[in-house]
């Protein structure tokens, strides 16, 4: 089984509706942005593959991030899974009073 880390990266001027919660299994996410940031690099350079929503938050915005859960799973589905979870989770929690207790089950799903 991999270990994932969850990094949750927000936009530090709305904070509680401007993030997304990308997945890794490195060992430091310190390292994981770094190659995010010249992965982003790379492609304004050459436009060689496809956009990453992750890149938005280092482009555009003041941004913040830190390690939301580690888990392990045996399969890249399984984590993917689990970091929608969580993104629907940390909406809510940070949304509460703003969201309809009726609406709460999905916020995305990529299914």
């Amino acid at each position: 089984m991999k270990r994932y880390k969850f990094i949750k990266i927000s936009n530090n001027k709305d904070a509680s509706r401007d993030f997304i919660v990308d997945l890794t299994t490195m060992k430091d996410i310190k390292l994981r942005m770094a190659i995010l940031k010249s992965q982003l690099k790379k492609y304004r350079q050459h436009h060689i593959g496809l956009y990453r929503p992750t890149w938005y938050y280092l482009e555009n915005c003041d941004y913040s991030y830190y390690c939301l859960d580690t888990q392990e799973f045996q399969t890249f589905d399984q984590a993917r899974a689990h970091a929608i979870f969580l993104y629907n989770q940390q909406f809510i929690k940070m949304n509460s009073t703003k969201i309809d207790s009726n609406k709460k089950k999905n916020i995305i799903s990529f299914n």
